[in-house]
């Protein structure tokens, strides 16, 4: 009995309460419940995620991630990276809004951003698929989330740079 509490808690958790179960594109629904999730509580944590909380939260759900996806084969058959597992993209989307501003704009690019580097797996993402494990299951994620980060701010620098430098003209 109390395996199988230990197997059913497991999988309610790496698939962020079975939306890893939804039928199509179940790593764009977790992205996309984390992004929901992050909107709802972007009064509490404020519109600025540079926030220490928020950084020890996505380093937390990324740990969690590693924990719950150890020993996925037995939970979920052979596949290395199996698509139920989506706690692994909430730790990856998580990281892509670290240290930018929350608004329903940034969500929305953020959003694209992450999944675009999590399915296309640019080098050196797709190598971290090799790594054992859990390990191998969300640090693809992570480093996604990094790569997204980074293009992120890169976007909202460029943008307001821009946008800043075109105001001064009129």
């Amino acid at each position: 009995m109390t395996r199988v509490v230990g197997i059913w808690g497991r999988r309610a958790l790496s698939s962020l309460l079975f939306l890893g179960y939804f039928p199509l594109f179940p790593g764009t629904v977790g992205s996309a419940a984390t992004v929901a999730a992050l909107w709802y509580f972007r009064e509490s944590v404020g519109p600025y995620s540079g926030h220490i909380y928020f950084w020890l939260a996505s380093l937390g759900v990324a740990a969690l991630s590693v924990f719950l996806s150890n020993g996925h084969k037995d939970v979920y058959g052979g596949d290395n990276d199996p698509k139920q597992i989506v706690v692994d993209e909430c730790a990856g989307q998580l990281i892509t809004f670290f240290m930018v501003p929350i608004t329903v704009r940034t969500l929305i690019l953020g959003l694209l951003l992450f999944r675009f580097f999590d399915i296309v797996k640019p080098y050196p993402i797709h190598k971290f698929e090799e790594l054992e494990d859990g390990l191998g299951v969300t640090m693809d994620d992570v480093v996604a989330g990094v790569f997204a980060n980074i293009s992120l701010i890169a976007i909202l620098w460029i943008y307001h740079g821009l946008t800043g430098w075109l105001a001064g003209i009129g």
